[in-house]
């Protein structure tokens, strides 16, 4: 005999079933030329992903929101401003996917076991992978920036000599970048190649800046478009003041990530605490 639950939750969890099957069935070669692109290697399911596509154009998702634009912004620091928004665009789609899939599965076996709790895990699993989505994109762009940050109190350091010692900034800078091929010295490869190129100093070290995302970086294109108005004497001054302060930050960054990894330890060592608990009062608990 059939409960209130399972009578409730018939329709409702049968739509959204037939829905899914309906897009599964009907739109995956419309998106296939996305889906074959995208990397399986950061995108578990991704061969689902044109479900959650088909979705943004029914509800006509708008990619040129203010919201949509300030995300895109971040991701142009971890993929570039070419492939920004597609990995936007994958990134909304793969969380639309994971929703609308896991959802209606985790209903399904929660009407079939007769069970309301049941759908509690649904909405928990959903959260969960729009959670590590959202969490794996932070870690990658935290990463990012702080191994930017980790070289340019070097970098500065560099800088300050060469200028100090009458080169231009716009020669020091070339003579830097091409020491080194990590993140940091290939968007400076990148700044050499527009200066290079004509575009003006103070738009291609603003740019620069942008790119990189970090306030710290912000502050040194900011230092440095002035000195170039000010002059040579007064731009030594600044980067030779703004190199102290970075290593400085430097030190405190290496101080920080320290303590991070100490708290990423105390998880596991609490887990495994409440689990042998659990062990010895079992057994306890059992015989009163």
């Amino acid at each position: 005999m059939q409960s209130t639950f399972q009578l409730a939750m018939l329709v409702p969890t049968t739509a959204i079933v037939l829905f899914w099957v309906i897009l599964a069935a009907k739109y995956e070669e419309k998106f296939e030329e996305v889906t074959s692109s995208i990397p399986s290697e950061d995108y578990y399911l991704c061969e689902l992903f044109y479900i959650g596509f088909q979705i943004m154009e029914m509800i006509h998702f708008n990619m040129k929101s203010d919201s949509s634009r300030k995300k895109i912004k971040l991701m142009s620091e971890v993929y570039g401003k070419k492939y920004a928004e597609y990995y936007y665009y994958v990134s909304v789609g793969g969380k639309i996917t994971y929703v609308i899939t896991v959802f209606p599965l985790i209903s399904l076996l929660a009407l079939l076991a007769n069970n309301p709790v049941a759908l509690l895990f649904g909405v928990v699993f959903a959260a969960i992978f729009v959670w590590y989505m959202n969490e794996s994109f932070k870690d990658k762009l935290t990463d990012r920036r702080e191994k930017i940050l980790a070289e340019f109190p070097q970098v500065l350091s560099k800088m300050t000599l060469l200028v100090n010692s009458g080169m231009l900034l716009r020669d020091a800078w070339n003579l830097i970048a091409n020491q080194s091929d990590t993140i940091l010295f290939q968007e400076m490869q990148l700044t050499a190649t527009q200066l290079k190129n004509g575009v003006p100093e103070a738009a291609a070290y603003r740019e620069f800046a942008e790119r990189c995302g970090i306030k710290e970086i912000r502050k040194f294109a900011a230092t440095v478009i002035q000195g170039l108005e000010k002059g040579a004497a007064e731009l030594t001054m600044f980067l030779k003041d703004m190199a102290d302060e970075l290593w400085l930050e430097k030190r405190n960054l290496v101080k920080q990530k320290g303590e991070r990894a100490n708290a990423k330890l105390l998880v596991p060592t609490v887990i495994i605490f409440i689990g042998i608990l659990f062990m010895i009062m079992a057994p306890i608990i059992s015989g009163l």
